[in-house]
């Protein structure tokens, strides 16, 4: 029996919450987003079919092009503050997460060896594989499963490093709100975690999920639960608008705003019409949105051609979009038509018995990685 189905049968007891605590420490964990211009943050109770959001948070960054880093970590920490404040959250254990190009996620085959094992040899064992100076990473890792290769008994493991100035730079930031860091985890990784309460056993096919955010664009795709493929692709919403910039003339501001208005003509008719009607913006917005999305599905077909490589079993059942960039009017039904295969935007709240009806429409697909953070529980990963 888990940890967490103990301490729920156990709740009612005098003093049993006080015990846990200060010898195990709380299960809870705040999951913490921390994106270029919001920070989200999820706060869920409960397990399996029970699930209980009991706070959210959407705060847009106030980031001005050419904020320096200490003004943008400072307005991040004001804006967590608030939030704790504000809902009235107790607890201060935080899960956040990292991606980018300071980010790489490696599927290795290590000799056998115990967890511990590998954990004191790690930095040995994973350099090969670590285009990074390895003195300058924070190594992870996750053991998949035992397999046996030309008679040698090996595991199948996950590496992750990131680089130690990212990790620091998130750190500093849960610290500064006083929070107290407990988990890093990947965004790709984060998004698993989430999608995990809505997989249907009986779906065949992978899922590929696309967390489409501001500066990159968080590509996996997982296979009966597991993630088997991870890459940040940086193709993104930031993309789409200086595309928009460059097609249409306009600053960032507007082009942001006209992306947000517009989106992908895929109708003819209504091409027509707003040729007619000579709509230059509606026109241009679309246009270089196609552009930028062109790149956006070679990457994609990429990833999946790597994916079936890997056994004849394999194919893509459907595609999953999520982060603010996924909202873009008629993107996901243009992506289908390119791929050929099931596109959705995904309400990553539908993990929730009730969902929140409060969240507003416009941020909900970006809470992804922010409640597959609050999912998390402390010393989960023993």
């Amino acid at each position: 029996m888990g940890l967490e189905s103990v301490t729920n049968k156990l709740a009612g007891l005098p003093g049993v919450k006080q015990l846990r605590d200060r010898f195990v420490g709380p299960v809870d964990v705040l999951g913490v987003d921390v994106g270029n211009y919001a920070v989200k943050c999820a706060w869920i109770k409960g397990g399996a079919g029970a699930l209980q959001l009991k706070a959210w948070g959407h705060m847009p960054l106030d980031v001005k092009p050419d904020a320096t880093p200490e003004q943008k970590r400072a307005q991040t920490i004001n804006a967590l503050k608030a939030f704790l404040i504000e809902k009235g959250v107790p607890i201060r254990e935080a899960a956040t997460a990292v991606s980018g190009n300071s980010v790489i996620v490696r599927y290795v085959k290590f000799p056998k060896l115990t967890r511990a094992e590998l954990q004191s040899t790690l930095a040995t064992e994973a350099e090969p594989f670590i285009p990074f100076d390895i003195n300058e990473v924070q190594l992870g890792f996750h053991i998949l499963a035992d397999i046996v290769e030309e008679g040698q008994k090996k595991m199948e493991t996950v590496l992750v490093a990131a680089k130690k100035e990212i990790v620091n730079a998130r750190l500093d930031v849960l610290q500064g709100a006083g929070l107290v860091p407990t988990i890093i985890d990947v965004d790709s990784f984060a998004m698993e975690n989430m999608l995990e309460p809505l997989r249907n056993a009986k779906e065949t096919g992978a899922v590929l999920a696309l967390n489409l955010g501001h500066m990159v664009t968080n590509l996996s795709i997982i296979e009966k639960g597991l993630t088997r493929v991870v890459r940040d692709i940086f193709i993104s919403g930031n993309s789409m608008t200086k595309g928009i910039m460059k097609q249409l003339q306009l600053d960032y501001a507007q082009a942001e705003e006209a992306k947000k208005k517009n989106g992908i003509i895929i109708d003819a008719a209504e091409k027509e019409k707003l040729l007619a009607a000579g709509n230059k913006e509606a026109l241009g917005v679309s246009q270089a949105l196609v552009t930028v999305m062109k790149d956006l599905v070679g990457e994609v077909h990429r990833s999946v051609d790597f994916y079936l490589s890997q056994g004849p079993e394999r194919s893509i059942a459907r595609i999953v979009l999520s982060g603010g960039t996924a909202r873009i009017k008629n993107l996901d039904k243009h992506l289908a038509a390119e791929v050929k295969v099931p596109v959705a935007v995904l309400d990553p709240f539908a993990i929730f018995k009730d969902p929140p009806k409060d969240v507003p429409e416009e941020v909900r697909s970006s809470f992804g990685v922010a409640l597959g953070l609050g999912l998390r529980r402390n010393r989960d990963w023993l």
